[in-house]
């Protein structure tokens, strides 16, 4: 067996194409990537986040910001009981 073949029959013309396609998508695809982390890097603004982005007046009234970041391993024991709240 032969192991290069330097033709391949017609009937893969199509298939040859469409992963020829596939392959550049991802080139561009990856090449994006890298602009996007270039400038994200570049960009001088080391910035951190609000403690809570969705807070208004600073007022944390969901579970996940009620607990300490990173939480801790098993935080609740068990499910805590959810009250309404106004809102």
């Amino acid at each position: 067996m032969p192991r290069h073949i330097p033709y391949y029959p017609y009937a893969y013309a199509g298939w040859n194409a469409l992963s020829s396609f596939g392959s550049y998508i991802s080139v561009v695809g990856i090449h994006h990537f890298f602009v996007v982390v270039a400038i994200t890097s570049s960009s001088g603004k080391n910035q951190k986040c609000a403690e809570s982005p969705w807070a208004v007046e600073q007022n944390p009234t969901t579970l996940e910001w009620l607990v300490q970041s990173p939480p801790a391993f098993h935080t609740f024991g068990e499910l805590p009981a959810i009250k309404e709240t106004k809102s």
